[in-house]
């Protein structure tokens, strides 16, 4: 079967004389519940019901956890139709291979790639702080929404650990920052003195995951089993802000800002609002940073609407 039939159906039919002419049925020791027959000529096999098929939702309502007797009050619950999102055995592989829930958005048929080109997983690296800090440079800018990783010092804890320059950054510590500031983001990172784990997704997986309409977590890095549920929460989904523990909620001091134009009058979305650690090209710097309060990485200036933080 081509890669673009491989989705769920969502099959709409209206009772007959005859009801709907299909027979559902689970067995004992095994979730879920199966379409067993189709009736030749009836509803169901006008709707592109098949024997084989998977029952996912009733009515827009997931099923996959109910009982046999709790599925059929369901279907019965509206009496003359009824709406019915099914999978068959291998589009149901296909989407438990790319960790994608089935809906009835895949259904109508948008959001679903053939296979990626090579395997775009977001990477899980787990930094231990040097003498110098993580060594890498964190930024943001107002012109696209996120955390992006600006450098990677050599041979700095970053580097080993397989952070990239480019990379955007997903979860800190298991927490997802997306919708954060960048201060705030800034914060979860030191939230553990000595060490960080951090979720990243370099730009080509990035964009997979977005076309997929799945928010990228510790459950696709490879290797790591995760302890989140099954199945991704899409984007869109409502999400709780994490909230900093006590001790890091309270004001520190900023960073300074990135151009002599901003020095004369500081924009408060530039600043990061905490004092952080200098990568190891900085800490070369030490003596003639002694002249000024603090200072920021080299960079180009042109970049005036950036923000950025160094550990």
């Amino acid at each position: 079967m081509a890669q673009e039939r491989l989705r769920p159906r969502l099959c709409h039919m209206h009772k007959g004389e005859s009801g709907y002419g299909f027979h559902l049925h689970g067995e004992k020791g095994k979730s879920g519940q199966f379409i067993r027959k189709v009736e030749p000529g009836s509803p169901a096999e006008a709707a592109g019901l098949r024997a084989g098929d998977r029952l996912v939702a009733v009515n827009g309502l997931n099923v996959e956890q109910e009982t046999h007797h709790q599925v059929v009050q369901r279907i019965k619950a509206v009496e003359t139709e009824t709406r019915l999102l099914v999978v068959d055995k291998e589009t149901d592989e296909y989407l438990c291979s790319l960790r994608l829930p089935c809906t009835e958005e895949l259904a109508h048929g948008g959001l679903l790639p053939g296979p990626a080109p090579r395997e775009l997983c977001p990477r899980l690296c787990h930094l231990k702080k040097g003498p110098n800090g993580y060594g890498f440079n964190l930024h943001s800018e107002k012109s696209r929404p996120g955390q992006f990783i600006r450098s990677v010092d050599p041979d700095s804890p970053a580097s080993l650990a397989g952070l990239r320059p480019q990379d955007r950054l997903v979860e800190v510590n298991g927490i997802n920052v997306e919708g954060l500031r960048h201060a705030e983001v800034v914060a979860h990172i030191k939230c553990r003195e000595h060490e960080a784990r951090l979720l990243v997704v370099d730009p080509e997986t990035d964009e997979y995951f977005k076309k997929l309409g799945v928010t990228p977590t510790e459950e696709h890095a490879k290797g790591e089993a995760g302890t989140r549920a099954p199945f991704p929460r899409p984007r869109g989904a409502p999400r709780e802000r994490p909230r900093l523990p006590l001790p890091f909620a309270k004001p520190l001091p900023a960073t300074s800002i990135h151009s002599p134009q901003q020095c004369e009058k500081k924009d408060p979305f530039e600043e990061s609002g905490l004092s952080l650690s200098p990568t190891a090209a900085e800490a070369k710097e030490k003596v003639r940073a002694k002249r000024v309060k603090k200072r920021a990485p080299q960079m180009d200036w042109n970049k005036k609407r950036e923000i950025f933080s160094n550990f």
